[in-house]
């Protein structure tokens, strides 16, 4: 069963099981992060869920995903369960899952989320999906996440830039090539390393990002090439 509400956000409205970043009195850090991928700004409840997202960004595996997705309601033992994951994403291969973004330690001292994780496990297999826990252990892991942050960061600079003239300049380039071959290609300044990263960001271009982004830095096409 869908508990599905509506939020209004900048005069549109985005549906989602719950918003928390609507939901008055919420102690932890709540906001939305705009997210290139799903192309709308989801929500988040904590800083540790933003960073998740920003991930999911630039993750080749993920097709797509979305927040807060749906709640599952089952009855046990004459008492009404419910369970909302925080993701729900699809890979490029076309499986589901849905993700619970979660603190290490909050799961090892709660490891069946209350007595609810068989059921939830059986609600997402009911969906053809299957549940994982998404720790910070792993969301935190660098330098992956500072490298997502980097090139999150700029996007921006492309919207001022001609991308006819840098598109011919980049595809002139031998794949794979290297982070400092292709800014040199395009003027060797230091802006022209933020506009690589940038075409790494909207899928472009596509890096490793569990290694140092620097001049040696691998580039193979990405998955929205042109």
């Amino acid at each position: 069963m869908t508990d599905k509400s509506a939020r209004s956000r900048s005069g549109a409205t985005v549906r989602f099981a719950r918003n928390p970043a609507g939901r008055p009195g919420q102690r932890s850090c709540t906001g939305w992060y705009q997210s290139i991928k799903a192309g709308d700004a989801l929500p988040y409840e904590s800083l540790l869920e933003r960073d998740a997202l920003l991930l999911l960004d630039f993750d080749p595996d993920v097709a797509q995903f979305g927040v807060q997705p749906e709640t599952f309601v089952w009855t046990d033992a004459g008492r009404q369960r419910r369970y909302t994951p925080d993701i729900r994403l699809e890979t490029v291969g076309g499986e589901v899952i849905y993700r619970q973004v979660k603190l290490a330690t909050r799961l090892a001292a709660d490891p069946t989320l209350g007595g609810r994780l068989r059921a939830i496990e059986a609600e997402c297999a009911a969906r053809g999906a299957r549940h994982e826990m998404w720790l910070d252990t792993d969301i935190r892991r660098q330098p992956r996440l500072s490298n997502a942050r980097r090139l999150r960061a700029t996007v921006a600079v492309l919207a001022a830039e001609n991308h006819h003239a840098i598109h011919t300049i980049i595809t002139r380039l031998p794949f794979p090539s290297n982070l400092g071959a292709a800014a040199e290609a395009l003027g060797g300044r230091p802006v022209h390393v933020n506009i690589v990263l940038g075409l790494v960001a909207v899928g472009e271009l596509a890096v490793d990002l569990d290694r140092p982004l620097d001049d040696d830095t691998v580039l193979m096409r990405g998955r929205n090439a042109k």
